[in-house]
């Protein structure tokens, strides 16, 4: 008996052995399984916390865009007044100025009228179906409407630069209290040369245009004949003629 007995406790022993060494082998095939499926863990069972890619973004929304509106200013004109002035006094072009008022002439403005003044600039404005007139500023005033009454007194004061084309010019003031349109009043000469006035306002006040002979870009105070030739000489007679053809002044050009 004694020999089968040891048989078996030998038998049972290699059995056992045999079962330890495929378990001690099975075990890290079984970890590395739980680790390749669970994605989360890293090689420590660390959980892993997911991140957004940088080079997707959320989707921004867009902001519109706000268009300034300019801020609109009423100028009430005072005497000596003119639209150079004006726009200097505000920063605004005479361009913008006469734009927002439906103006083309610079030189048409009356004592006590309401200027417009866009400050910031003129923005043109949408049209509308039915466009209504803003009742808060006066309509443009029509060039051949009466100016601020008053006491209009014209006087030629002086020819400067006397047959020196470049610096000739006829001075022209008004030393009384109210303006006068100048719109068809000429200037002439004795041999027969005219300047006619377009639609140019001359204030009171001692208030002035100086009419060159030569060719230039005309303002409000000053304007260009767009001779090539000096027209005045020494002892000739200047006359200021209305539209009506009466002469309102005349200056005899002092002798050499």
């Amino acid at each position: 008996m004694l020999p089968y007995i040891m048989l078996n406790v030998v038998v049972s022993a290699i059995v056992v052995l045999a079962i330890l060494f495929w378990w001690n082998n099975r075990q890290p095939e079984e970890e590395a399984i739980i680790v390749e499926r669970s994605p989360l863990l890293d090689e420590n069972n660390n959980l892993i916390t997911p991140t957004i890619p940088a080079d997707q973004p959320p989707p921004a929304t867009e902001t519109p865009t706000l268009t300034p509106t300019p801020e609109i200013f009423v100028h009430i004109v005072a005497p000596g007044d003119t639209l150079g002035q004006i726009s200097t006094i505000y920063g605004v072009t005479v361009d913008d100025i006469l734009r927002a008022n439906g103006r083309t002439d610079p030189n048409i403005i009356s004592v006590g009228e309401e200027i417009i003044i866009p400050i910031g600039g003129y923005v043109e404005p949408e049209p509308t179906p039915t466009p209504t007139q803003d009742a808060q500023f006066a309509p443009t005033p029509i060039p051949t409407e009466p100016l601020a009454s008053g006491e209009v007194i014209i006087e030629i004061r002086e020819v400067i630069g006397v047959d020196d084309l470049p610096n000739e010019a006829v001075s022209i003031i008004n030393k009384g209290s109210g303006a006068i349109a100048l719109q068809n009043w000429k200037v002439v000469d004795q041999q027969g040369f005219e300047y006619v006035f377009s639609e140019v306002t001359l204030f009171g006040d001692g208030a002035g245009i100086l009419l060159h002979t030569e060719t230039g870009v005309s303002t409000p105070l000053e304007l260009y004949w767009g001779l090539e030739n000096a027209v005045w000489s020494p002892n000739e007679t200047v006359s200021l003629l209305d539209s009506e053809g009466t002469v309102r002044a005349t200056y005899v050009i002092p002798g050499e």
